[in-house]
């Protein structure tokens, strides 16, 4: 049976508007919204050490309409339970000059804090790639603006770190340039960076660094009007690429929204118009699966239809007992729902092959950012609930079946 989220969200959003002053809770499953009165809009999550968690949003701050729009990376701790323990916005708001926008953040092992990318415009209006290092209570430590070529718009994607303990910084140029820079833990300076031409591609968030420290990550190719999937393999300070695959379907749209390390290949989740069976586009859209070897090369392709609607998977990751979970933005009508869009748990094994569906949302939009599964067996849902105008940021547990009890 379909889980709805039925409490009162207004209410909600009138107690946690300073997101402090929450009865703390304890149950298995939970739902948290967190808001400060302004958009908030979640980008990714980061398991703590102490088993809590680390909500990396972007905030738009703007009081009234003849304000002028700022825009903060906002760092929200919580423990297990999604009880908020603090928050942090970057810049300082004594800042005024400095527009900052979130991408992805990054565990540090063995108390090392984050690292956040992101983007940052200043007074000039050119926006740079944004790396910061903030320590386990998210106090800025360092700040790095990067731009591998002066005066162009650059945006920050992903981070990872490599074997000696180094950042990687995934960042792009519009369509026209993707690019890899490797930063010195100790001085947190640039050591390589180095540009790819995207032809047209807009990347994801997510920047994997495989057993061999060599950097991966995925993106949206336009080619003659259709979309496909690309998937990018490279030695960080190399400007040949190991490889950079078209993974499209010719004749069809295939949209990847995000991808992740499973065993010694690779699988992505994102949006089909290809319906199963059929030799002809569909006129909405289905979530993607598919599988690529180390290589680069297509293993399988499937998809999830809901009939009569555009689906969208948002997140994918691994599972404890070896499969895989894929966290989908699906319209309300085609799962029995009561608003716009709900979160759609897919719970499959490493070929693809459906175990279960789980959906839960409120009645306004819901849009996943990420699913992780916990310790427990439980799932961690992040997304981004807008009611109206205002944008709110959404953490979830479930049950190891999806559910939320």
């Amino acid at each position: 049976m379909r889980k709805f989220l039925t409490f009162g969200l207004f209410a909600l959003l009138i107690s946690c508007l300073s997101e402090t002053g929450v009865e703390p809770g304890s149950s298995t499953t939970f739902i948290r919204y967190f808001n400060g009165g302004n958009n908030d809009e979640a980008q990714d999550l980061a398991v703590a050490e102490d088993g809590g968690f680390v909500i990396l949003a972007t905030t738009r701050i703007q009081k009234a309409e003849s304000d002028t729009l700022r825009t903060k990376i906002k760092l929200i701790k919580t423990d297990k339970a999604g009880n908020p323990l603090w928050q942090h916005l970057y810049p300082d708001f004594s800042i005024k000059n400095l527009n900052y926008s979130a991408a992805a953040i990054q565990l540090v092992p063995n108390g090392g804090g984050y690292i956040i990318a992101g983007g940052v415009i200043d007074g000039s209006g050119i926006s740079k790639s944004l790396v910061m290092l903030v320590d386990e209570n998210g106090v800025l430590q360092n700040s790095l603006d990067l731009e591998l070529n002066a005066g162009v718009n650059e945006k920050g994607k992903g981070v990872a770190i490599n074997s000696i303990g180094n950042f990687l910084a995934l960042s792009s140029q519009g369509t026209s340039n993707m690019i890899i820079t490797e930063i010195d833990k100790t001085t947190f300076l640039p050591i390589t960076s180095v540009g790819h031409s995207s032809g047209d591609t807009e990347i994801d968030t997510r920047l994997v660094v495989d057993e061999t420290d060599k950097a991966v990550w995925s993106g949206v190719v336009t080619n003659s009007g259709l979309q496909g999937v690309r998937l990018t393999k490279t030695i960080p300070a190399n400007t040949n690429t190991e490889f950079d695959q078209l993974l499209g379907n010719p004749g069809f749209n295939e949209v990847g929204n995000d991808f992740c390390k499973y065993g010694l290949i690779y699988v992505i989740t994102g949006s089909t118009n290809q319906k199963p069976g059929s030799a002809t586009a569909g006129a909405d859209t289905d979530i993607l699966f598919k599988r690529v070897d180390g290589d680069g090369a297509i293993l399988s392709t499937a998809s999830f239809p809901i009939e009569g609607q555009n689906d969208i998977g948002n997140s994918i990751n691994t599972t404890l007992d070896g499969g895989l979970i894929l966290l989908a933005s699906a319209n309300s009508a085609g799962i029995g729902g009561r608003g716009d869009t709900d979160f759609y748990l897919i719970k499959i094994n490493g070929f693809g092959d459906q175990e279960w569906t789980s959906a839960f949302g409120s009645k306004f939009k819901d849009e996943g950012v990420t699913a992780l599964q916990s310790t427990d067996g439980g799932y961690i849902i992040l997304g981004t609930t807008t009611q109206g105008s205002i944008k709110i940021v959404t953490l979830i547990k479930t049950n190891e079946k999806g559910k939320i009890e």
